[in-house]
């Protein structure tokens, strides 16, 4: 029987925990406790994560501010943040590998289809950093790339708020959130889910995406485990 597989989007400010920036260890290391007892019941997990708790490119916005430049270092953020999940989930008992967009010899290597199945099949876990390698391209797209490159069931964006709602639930108390809702629908109501790149790559490619709250109880364990959880999207 096929194990279940999916690829889970992290940001980077959800790394920060409680912090104003920065890398939350506390926060990290609670989080892969989770996705320890998660992978050990079988479920193959693959992450991508962000690297905004440490820079963001608007940061950059200035006279002169070169775009190219800018998004290298967005993806230096994520190999970091990529460092530090893969440390806390070896330290909790779970090989873990590092594969990046952009090689970087003794840290992290090329995405590598092969060298993920084995790391799957032996009961380990692959965090992606580094984007695809190149700029003008954001980590919810690399998200996507990866989910269609391994082959996963779905995408999860784990984020801290509930899930997909028609207007920003901080701003707007009367804000209705969706069970589910598809991509036509995310794309004619412009709704700012993830990038537009990234919706268009799933709905070519009839992909479902799980958007929830990472930080409610039980919520991702629900989710890994077949149930719908937050917002489902999907055509």
């Amino acid at each position: 029987m096929k194990k279940k597989r999916y690829l889970i989007k992290i940001s980077g400010e959800i790394l920060k925990g409680t912090l104003q920036y920065g890398i939350s260890w506390e926060f990290i290391d609670s989080f892969c406790k989770r996705l320890v007892a998660i992978i050990n019941k079988g479920i193959q997990l693959g992450f991508v994560v962000g690297g905004g708790n440490i820079f963001r490119g608007e940061f950059g916005k200035i006279k002169g501010y070169n775009r190219t430049t800018g998004d290298q270092i967005g993806m230096m953020a994520t190999v970091i943040n990529g460092l530090a999940l893969a440390e806390r989930l070896r330290a909790n008992g779970v090989t873990a590998i590092l594969q990046s967009g952009i090689k970087i010899e003794g840290v992290a290597d090329l995405f590598d289809r092969d060298k993920v199945e084995e790391v799957f099949n032996n009961h380990g876990t692959v965090v992606f950093c580094g984007g695809i390698g190149n700029p003008y391209f954001s980590t919810d797209t690399t998200s996507v790339l990866r989910a269609l490159q391994i082959e996963a069931e779905y995408v999860f964006k784990a984020t801290k708020v509930n899930g997909i709602y028609n207007k920003d639930p901080k701003k707007f108390s009367d804000a209705k959130m969706y069970d589910s809702i598809s991509f036509d629908q995310i794309l004619n109501e412009k709704l700012e889910v993830m990038d537009l790149t990234s919706i268009l790559l799933m709905k070519k490619n009839n992909m479902k995406l799980m958007v929830f709250n990472m930080n409610k109880e039980s919520l991702l364990e629900k989710a890994c485990n077949g149930e719908r959880v937050g917002t489902v999207v999907e055509e």
